[in-house]
């Protein structure tokens, strides 16, 4: 089985004042791994969670996929205001 885990990142928040307006309030830079446990104790938008969980759980899961072009992919929150960038983190 594979042995990754998966980095992500708020690669991109398109407010005026650079923070999402939903409960969590992330800001670009913010980072998690999501690995055996969510991301605590400064954990992400449970909205933009559940959108990046099928990727993220792909990645995490699976070999390379037919899909990865790049070494990372973006995906965009319910309400289209932060972009979060995942990629694979080696692990033993």
């Amino acid at each position: 089985m594979a042995a990754f885990d998966v980095q992500c990142e708020v690669a991109e928040v398109r407010t005026e004042v650079g923070v999402c307006p939903g409960s969590a309030k992330v800001r670009k830079g913010e980072s998690y791994v999501l690995g055996a446990r969510t991301p605590e104790p400064r954990g992400m938008c449970q909205r933009a969670m559940h959108s990046l969980h099928p990727v993220a759980f792909a990645m995490r899961w699976t070999d390379k996929m037919q899909w990865e072009k790049t070494e990372f992919v973006d995906i965009v929150c319910p309400d289209g205001f932060v972009t979060y960038r995942l990629s694979r983190i080696r692990t033993e």
